[in-house]
């Protein structure tokens, strides 16, 4: 045998000795040997896929804001006309979307009764009741708040007279808060006149207050809004077609001719008018100072709330075309009027004084006075005030008292009120007629739309 024959004999003897020892190590002796079960073969493992690779961190950039492109608002046409919103406010209001256009519009009304009587022997009551005042007033701005200012107020027959304008007046802002107006309104000489006849204490203004001449008249002025008693200083500077006030009624005069052939006589009514053919003109200046939160031409403190208060002074006079007249020089033929007034406020609680001297001509002058206080009993709803006021007539060597209480009623304010007061007038002194003295009771229903 060679060696290649001896080498592969030598191999199959140690392979049939390994599968005879693996047999007989499987089962028992004796024993048969048991079939293995298969094993299920391991599927093979999926490779794992490469990593990729980490990209270079890049260092950060500022954050870049854009802003968004402008949006302009869109503009009207030419033709197109702003739209027109209403709401209550003091009355109903009409204004365009940018404020450039404003009318307000309200209507007025007071129905009075009134009781009087003399206490004269033989003397009885006169009663009656009458519309007192019924007013339709319209009051706004034309293009922008500071360019055209305007008011109209008309009397639809106050007292049962005609129908005829009591405000009228136009104004333009000439400056910040300085304006120049013409027209027809009340005369800025004495704070009660200025006070709203739907905003007083009392039915009527006190006798002081004719004393003073108060009323309307056709003029022109400078002004910075004292009306609403701002705070701060108030003042205005006006001139009008004469002195003494209440000209905003119309006046109707009679001028009666007789013809030379018939002997008829005959009294044509002239045309009602307000104004003269010639002015004998008056300059009127007021100047006053109003603290926080104050309404100075309100009388009743329907506010309520910690002191406040409102003085001012005033002065007129006629000039009287600066014609001598009947006197002995063109001083001696001027009038002068000298006013000076306080309004104090406080937890419901005003009081409303005054003073006023008028000298006309070369006559001596007179004086008159106003103290009226007034409480709120209950906050903004019920109210008891008081009123003296005292004129002199040196003229006549008289002195004329007025005497009243007022209790008000305030079911919306002054918008919606009842206003009843009682007291008397009389006049004393040697020029008296033995001290004549009238009673009166006045009760007013108020209602302001």
């Amino acid at each position: 045998m060679n060696n290649a024959s001896r080498f592969l004999s030598a191999a199959l003897v140690i392979a049939s000795s390994h599968a005879a020892f693996a047999q007989g190590a499987g089962a028992p002796a004796g024993e048969p040997a048991q079939p293995t079960e298969p094993v299920a073969p391991v599927p093979p493992t999926p490779p794992t896929p490469p990593t990729p690779p980490t990209p270079p961190v890049q260092p950060e950039q500022p954050a870049v804001v854009v802003a968004p492109p402008e949006v302009k608002p869109e503009e009207p046409k030419k033709d197109e006309k702003p739209s027109v919103h209403a709401k209550y406010d003091g009355g109903l209001k009409f204004s365009t979307d940018d404020d450039d256009y404003e009318m307000r519009i309200s209507f007025r009304n007071q129905v009075r009764f009134e009781a009087n009587r003399p206490l004269e022997d033989g003397s009885s009551f006169t009663d009656h009741f009458y519309i007192v005042r019924s007013r339709l007033q319209a009051e706004g701005h034309l293009f922008g708040k500071e360019n055209a200012r305007y008011k109209l107020e008309f009397a639809l027959g106050d007292q049962g007279n005609f129908s005829y304008i009591k405000d009228m007046w136009m104004e333009k802002a000439i400056a910040k808060k300085v304006y120049f107006r013409m027209g027809q309104w009340r005369r800025p000489f004495n704070r009660q006149e200025l006070v709203s006849d739907y905003a007083a204490a009392f039915n009527e203004r006190s006798i002081e207050n004719e004393f003073a001449g108060g009323g309307r008249d056709i003029g022109a002025a400078i002004h910075n809004d004292y009306e609403k008693s701002n705070e701060g200083v108030e003042w205005v500077v006006g001139v009008f077609n004469g002195f003494s006030g209440g000209s905003d009624r119309p006046i109707i005069t009679v001028s009666c001719d007789q013809d030379a052939t018939t002997m008829d006589i005959t009294c044509p009514n002239t045309r009602p008018t307000n104004f003269p053919k010639d002015f004998s003109p008056a300059i009127v200046a007021r100047v006053g100072y109003n603290s926080a939160k104050m309404k100075g031409y309100s009388e009743s403190d329907l506010e309520g709330g910690p002191l406040r208060y409102a003085v001012a002074a005033a002065y007129k006079i006629d000039l009287a075309d600066f014609d001598q007249g009947d006197e002995s020089s063109e001083t001696e033929n001027m009038s002068h009027g000298l006013e000076a007034d306080a309004l104090i406020k406080a937890e419901g609680f005003a009081v409303h004084a005054a003073v006023v001297m008028m000298k006309l001509k070369s006559g001596d002058p007179d004086f008159g006075v106003l103290i009226q206080p007034g409480y709120m009993l209950i906050p903004k709803k019920l109210e008891l005030a008081g009123r003296f006021s005292l004129v002199t007539e040196k003229e006549d060597d008289r002195q004329h008292i007025e005497a009243r209480i007022a209790v008000n009623d305030f079911w919306h304010g002054n918008t919606w009120k009842v206003a009843t007061d009682f007291g008397f007038l009389q006049f004393i002194g040697d020029g008296a007629m033995d001290d004549k003295m009238d009673l009166q009771f006045r009760a007013m229903l108020q209602l302001q739309i």
